[in-house]
């Protein structure tokens, strides 16, 4: 098992491909830090 956790902050532009690339993993987390932008509906 292979866990992920990306700490995140008005990074809309970069989440979608972030997360691509670690789609190996059995879990990914995205732990947000406030985003002001679309970066949590993105994620999801």
């Amino acid at each position: 098992m292979l866990s992920v956790i990306i700490i995140t902050k008005n990074e809309q532009a970069h989440i979608a491909e972030c997360i691509a690339s670690v789609s190996f993993a059995t879990e990914i987390i995205v732990l947000d830090s406030g985003s002001t932008d679309a970066t949590c509906q993105i994620a999801r």
